[in-house]
């Protein structure tokens, strides 16, 4: 597993899965430019850009995530459900007696293994900058956006109450040389420690990390439950703890590129936007709070690393279904009727879910939806489809199909109204409440019908085995 971006680097150029640039590129236009053609050539490797205009003394990489294959790679594995699987071996299983239970114990004190490793110093050499936001080579990713942004920084913060740590991907405006604009919308964990510390009045310590190993990277984009640190998890991924030093109060990691190291005072906020979101629409201006920028730390010739969003498929895309396989088994463990789980990047993850269930009663469809509703970040999914197990929720056909054969309006379609729902989502007129949807598509029991469901038609087992030995006799 590599420990920084710069060996995991050295890891894709020995597979072939880095490509270098060399020629000059202006980062704040002509790159996301470069990054929405490879988005739609499908390419598969990362960009490392090193020669860059205005800022010689920095490389940006971007792509990083631009497939299922680059993923993988990131994480060290092609088994995703087994990462989550990793996380909740220690809390499966109900123990009877007192031995179970203190081996139980043991298992989860055995996650300990996994938090973040402080130490002194770390293990490259780090610069003191002159503190200028204006000197990172952040992109403007589209023409109609308020400035240039940080658009995959992670922004680590800490519970005062709990001390847990968050670090997450939020994009961060760039206002001025010390200032900056963060966008927490309401629901996100770095939002919810913000809003601790405004009800204290006391200023909060923000540090933002650039670049880092890049599991540490993926984890900042992840819907880690409420209540587990971040490193603890990022460290469950790896397999290893995350080398981390104490910064401004709080824990940093060691690898990263650059570390922004501030404060956000809880009273103070500016406008923030517009700015081209994964939805394909401008959001619009809005008031977040601002991050002061006190100390900069680089290592020598450091890499940018930022993404571009925009309308389905890009490269959050790939981070998404990652984020879809790697949770799926925390869906399962909740809710064991579930077999799998669909969130097509054309639904712009939170718009569709589809969900295939083990059904055994009348109404069990309708139960999975509320669930559904009650997890975490799915509270933000607009749409909840719920088909039987046997239809392959990856399929858009067999998805359609059981719309079609199995849906009535009336019946099946349930309507919320004054819920939770994504404060992009630009359809809703008043966010971050609006409504949503849930459709039962599995086949119906007598009990939620009023009759018996038909017969569905199927071949003679018999005259289908004797055609599939005879095929080639046919000359088909």
């Amino acid at each position: 597993m590599s420990e920084d971006l710069r060996s995991h680097l050295e890891l894709l150029e020995r597979e072939g899965l880095l490509r270098k640039v060399s020629i000059p590129v202006d980062p704040i236009k002509e790159i996301p430019e470069i990054l929405r053609e490879l988005y739609a050539r499908k390419y598969d490797k990362a960009v490392l850009f090193e020669n860059l205009k205005g800022f010689e003394d920095w490389k940006a990489l971007v792509n990083l995530f631009g497939s299922m294959k680059l993923v993988e790679k990131a994480l060290g594995t092609s088994d995703l459900e087994g990462l989550g699987e990793r996380f909740l071996a220690p809390f499966k299983g109900r123990p009877e007696g007192l031995v179970d239970k203190i081996k139980m114990l043991g298992d989860v004190i055995g996650i300990g293994k996994y938090l973040p490793k402080k130490v002194r110093k770390g293990p490259v050499e780090q610069i003191e900058r002159e503190p200028d936001l204006l000197s990172i080579p952040a992109f403007k990713t589209w023409p109609k956006d308020a400035s240039r942004y940080l658009t995959y920084a992670l922004t680590i913060t800490k519970d005062p109450d709990t001390g847990i740590h968050n670090f997450g991907v939020y994009r961060i405006m760039l206002y001025s040389p010390r200032r900056a604009v963060i966008h927490w919308q309401i629901h996100k964990r770095g939002a919810q420690h913000y809003f601790k510390y405004k009800e204290r009045g006391e200023e909060m310590p923000v540090v933002i990390a650039i670049g880092g190993d890049p599991v540490t990277l993926l984890t900042g984009a992840l819907p880690v439950p409420e209540g587990i640190d971040k490193y603890l998890f990022a460290g469950v991924l790896k397999g290893s703890p995350v080398q981390v030093i104490e910064v401004n109060g709080l824990l940093a990691p060691t690898n990263a590129e650059a570390l922004l190291i501030g404060h956000v005072n809880p009273n103070e906020v500016a406008w923030e936007g517009p700015f081209g979101d994964h939805t394909g629409y401008y959001t619009p201006r809005d008031l977040y709070p601002v991050f002061h920028l006190e100390r900069m730390i680089t290592r020598r010739d450091p890499i940018y690393y930022g993404t571009v969003v925009g309308k389905p498929l890009t490269e959050d895309a790939y981070i998404g279904k990652a984020t879809e396989r790697i949770f799926l088994p925390f869906i399962k463990f909740l809710l064991p009727e579930v077999v799998d789980v669909n969130l097509p990047p054309e639904g712009l993850f939170h718009g569709i879910a589809i969900v295939s269930i083990k059904k055994k009663y009348p109404g069990h469809a309708k139960k999975v939806i509320h669930a559904l509703w009650g997890l975490g970040q799915m509270a933000f999914t607009k749409v909840v489809i719920v088909v039987d197990e046997d239809v392959n929720v990856h399929d858009w056909g067999q998805v359609a199909y059981a719309l079609a054969s199995t849906v009535d309006p009336k019946r099946d379609v349930l309507l919320t109204e004054g819920d939770v729902v994504d404060v992009l989502d630009h359809t809703t007129p008043t966010p971050p409440v609006g409504s949503k949807m849930g459709i039962d598509a599995t086949r119906k029991w007598k009990e939620e019908c009023g009759y018996e469901w038909p017969e569905e038609v199927e071949g003679d087992p018999r005259i289908r085995e004797i055609v599939a030995r005879r095929w080639n006799e046919y000359g088909l």
